[in-house]
């Protein structure tokens, strides 16, 4: 009876013992806060990427992973909270490539753009496929504020190959009407009586119609961008209605 009754504490002992190694061994790898765990992390990244995980480390709430795919290793930075992808690059170090490796598999465009839009804060203004040495990439162009960056990424790993940025440069602003109006009356007194804009030559311009007050009229005309005055030239009515009256 004492025989039987040694053998069940042994067994409940060992019951503890394997329940407690368990919790230690697996229940710390559970991030707090709503993080991913590691598995859900690799998992992931294994379907987003069809590769297999060799690494996976957690560091200020971030996933750094080694994902090896077709003979190559590439390294991702994952957002340990919302799973988002930070970074995507191939690593220095590769695996031994086999003589029957099929040919490379490309990125969903939306992680492509995803990518290239984590690398540069701003508007994706054009997308497009290209061939750079017989290696698939894409061509983004992304507008900032004053900026215009040109991203070149690999269409296989994510990687971002190159960027080159330019100054947006504004286009030129046309005057006003009311901008214009104050100039034209700088040269000629009176009361604007019509304004348009015309462009000859390539050349932009307003014209300004003004009547003065001893029955003349004058137009002129005035650079749209800079406002110079290009010309004044006049109308006069009244000698023209003198005229008349003297053929009477």
């Amino acid at each position: 009876m004492k025989r039987l009754s040694w053998f069940w504490v042994t067994i409940c002992s060992i019951i503890i013992v394997i329940v407690f190694v368990s919790w230690q061994q697996f229940g710390n790898l559970s991030p707090s806060g709503g993080m991913l765990t590691e598995k859900e992390a690799a998992e992931l990244v294994q379907e987003r990427y069809q590769g297999e995980v060799t690494l996976l480390k957690l560091a200020d709430q971030q996933y750094q992973i080694e994902l090896e795919k077709q003979t190559k290793l590439y390294v991702i930075k994952l957002d340990a909270k919302n799973g988002k992808i930070l970074s995507f690059n191939e690593s220095t170090k590769s695996t031994a490539p086999s003589p029957d490796s099929p040919a490379r598999v490309e990125l969903p465009e939306e992680e492509l753009k995803e990518i290239v839009l984590n690398t540069i804060n701003g508007s994706l203004v054009s997308f497009e496929k290209v061939d750079t040495n017989q290696k698939p990439t894409y061509k983004a162009i992304v507008n900032e504020a004053d900026k215009q960056t040109t991203i070149i990424v690999d269409a296989a790993s994510g990687s971002i190959l190159s960027t080159t940025s330019s100054e947006i440069n504004p286009p030129p602003k046309t005057l006003t009407e009311d901008e214009v109006i104050t100039i034209a009356s700088s040269q000629v007194q009176g009361d604007v009586d019509d304004i348009w804009l015309d462009t000859e030559g390539g050349q932009t311009f307003y014209l300004v119609k003004i009547e003065t007050n001893d029955d003349r009229e004058a137009t002129v005309q005035i650079h749209a961008i800079t406002g110079n005055v290009l010309s004044v030239s006049w109308d006069d009515h009244r000698s023209n209605q003198n005229g008349r009256d003297d053929d009477d």
